[in-house]
């Protein structure tokens, strides 16, 4: 009996501090060619990313992000750079910064497609809006709803 009031005590005390705990990031992440901006990452979580090959030779790619403010609106920037095989950056529109509103909590996904067959790898880079908004022209600035 002893035994076994100590084994559910361990137990409830275990439930109870997994409970608490966040969600961890998957582990994929660190393997996803993405990076977010040191002042965004208790702001942004990036869910998922995925890419295909098309049928027309293009290389295409998904990413999901999510707001991790309750509260507050996020706004941010991406980007998407696309590399050949060699790993030789391929000029492309989708250099431009494109712009990431989030309301509270909100989820949302982002596609982008190359402009090359060429381009077979890509770099995904999310920086705080606020302090780059002077690096996309106005007219260039997309929300990708």
């Amino acid at each position: 009996m002893k035994y076994l009031s100590k084994t559910l005590l361990f137990l409830a005390f275990s439930f109870l501090f997994l409970g608490c705990q966040e969600s961890p990031m998957p582990t994929a992440y660190n393997n996803w060619p993405v990076s977010v901006d040191a002042t965004l990452n208790s702001k942004i979580l990036v869910v998922n990313v995925a890419d295909r090959q098309r049928n027309d030779g293009l290389t295409e790619v998904q990413f999901t992000l999510k707001n991790r403010q309750p509260h507050s609106d996020l706004n941010a920037l991406y980007q998407v750079r696309w590399f050949d095989n060699n790993g030789f950056w391929i000029k492309s529109v989708t250099d431009t910064f494109m712009k990431i509103d989030l309301g509270p909590d909100e989820e949302k996904i982002f596609s982008m497609i190359a402009t090359s067959p060429k381009a077979v790898t890509y770099k995904i880079s999310i920086i705080d809006y606020d302090k780059n908004k002077r690096r996309i022209p106005h007219e260039n600035v997309q929300n990708n709803n």
